[in-house]
Parts: structure tokens; sequence; C-alpha cells
């Protein structure tokens, strides 16, 4: 072989090399900079949309994991993975904390519950009252999986309908969207869900407003968990939640806003 042909292999072997080297950075530096986040199917829009504009803005991947918020805290107590806990109650949030999960949390929006029934309202329903009547097909969350379940039986309870408005129950949601899906294609008569999910089939289904006396209103939770591989990168996502253009989004998505911290009103007063 002439001095050529072996100089010739030697520069190939080593440019072959460095690519290789090169792809495994990338592909490590990709991995690295993924966040792994379990959140509630119901907080879905938002949350797609806040997950973009962090990538953007941080470089850092946000992939999501949906399901029902208890459906969720039971997939993270048998894999003990993830990077943040989003449910949507601040209940399945304490449960985590309890198990040791949680390293930090913070609330970063609200939703309320209403009540949704087909395009038209051609059953006249006008609150929950009506929910009791004979033959109404009657859609909830079930209150051990959802948080939307959790607070549609409280909204009941406090109503004093719970137990006549379950005989007509013909649904128990894994998710709060199967409810909006369900009313959407008649399956269902009416739902109790929560506001965000009202707009999220704005156009599909008919929304009525339940009385403050029963409306449950709950709090939307951010939690950074105790195994996550990048703490740095999902406390950063945490916190990016909570900013003004983060709370823009989630009122754009139907979504109503916790009281600001006291220390960001601090802020902006002395500025």
């Amino acid at each position: 072989m002439t001095l050529g042909a072996k100089k010739i292999i030697v520069v190939t072997l080593v440019c072959t090399l460095v690519v290789v080297a090169v792809l495994m950075l990338v592909s490590a530096g990709h991995a690295a900079t993924t966040l792994l986040v379990h959140a509630g199917a119901g907080i879905r829009p938002p949350l797609e949309e806040l997950g973009r504009m962090f990538e953007r803005e941080t470089g850092v991947r946000v992939d999501y994991s949906y399901k029902g918020s208890g459906c969720l805290l039971a997939d993270i107590c048998f894999s003990k993975r993830g990077d943040a806990y989003v449910p949507g109650e601040q209940y399945y949030i304490d449960q985590a904390k309890e198990r040791g999960f949680i390293a930090d949390s913070r609330v970063v929006g609200q939703m309320s519950t209403v009540l949704i029934v087909q395009k038209g309202n051609p059953d006249n329903i006008r609150g929950l009252r009506d929910l009791t009547r004979k033959g109404m097909r009657v859609g909830l969350g079930d209150p051990k999986r959802v948080a939307a379940g959790r607070a549609a039986t409280e909204a009941l309870v406090k109503a004093g309908l719970l137990k006549q408005v379950e005989e007509n129950v013909v649904t128990r949601a894994l998710n709060v969207v199967e409810l909006g899906i369900g009313v959407k294609l008649k399956h269902l008569d009416a739902a109790i869900v929560w506001d965000a999910t009202a707009h999220l089939f704005k156009g599909d289904v008919a929304t009525i407003e339940i009385p403050g006396e029963w409306r449950v209103s709950c709090p939307i939770p951010v939690g950074v968990l105790n195994f996550s591989s990048h703490r740095d990168e999902a406390e950063q996502y945490m916190a990016f939640l909570a900013t003004e253009d983060a709370r823009k989004v989630f009122v754009k998505h139907g979504y109503g806003l916790p009281p600001r911290p006291e220390s960001d009103e601090q802020e902006e007063k002395s500025d």
C-alpha cells in the first residue's frame, strides 16, 4: 500500500471518529435537556403551547405524559421517573408530597366547575337540579382518579343533589376531556367539567354556570420531582409557568389565575 493510500485511510478514520463523537455529544446533550412532565389531560392545551415557548426560550425540550391526575400519581409511584408533575388539583400534589416525591411546588393557574350540555341545549337544562330528571344521561369524572370528578362530587354535595344525580350517571371518565367529547357526540346529555374544558369545546357544547355557593374552584399546581435527573431545568420550567407570559396563555385557554404571590406584588410596586 502506498504512503498516499495510507494517509487517505487514516484521514477517513479520523473524520469518521470525529463525526461519531459529535453525534454522540449531540445525542447526549439532547437527552440531558429533555424534561419529562406528568400532566393532567385536562390541562393539555395551555401546556402544549407553554412547552413550545419554554423550548424556544431555553433550548430545553418538554415531553408530556398526559393522563388523569390520579393515574399519573400511580405512574410516578411505580416508575420513580420524571422531572415535574402538573396535576389538576392540589390534592394530588399533597399526596405526592406525603410520599416524598416533591422537592418544590407552586400554583400557576386555577379552574372552576361548570355544567356543559349538548349544543343548543335541547333538554332545556338550567342547572344541577335538572340532572336529577328521570332518563338524563350524566357524565362525571371518576372521583378517585380525576380532579374534575372530585370537584363534581363536592359541588353536588354542596347542592344536596349527589345521591339523586348519581342515579343518572352513565359515565365515570378517567379524564375530563372524555366528558366533553361525550357531550359533543351526544352520548351524554350533560357533564360537570372545568371551565377550561368547556372552553376547549366552545361551539360544540353549551355552558351553564354553577352558582357560586355550589361552584368548586381548584388551583393548578406544578411540582418538581425529587428524582428528577434535571433538577435545575425542572425548577426553571416551574418558574416559567408562573411568568406573566405564561399567565396570558392560561387565560387565552379559558383558565382563571391564582392571586399573585406577595413577593411579586411588592416587586411591581418597587418598580
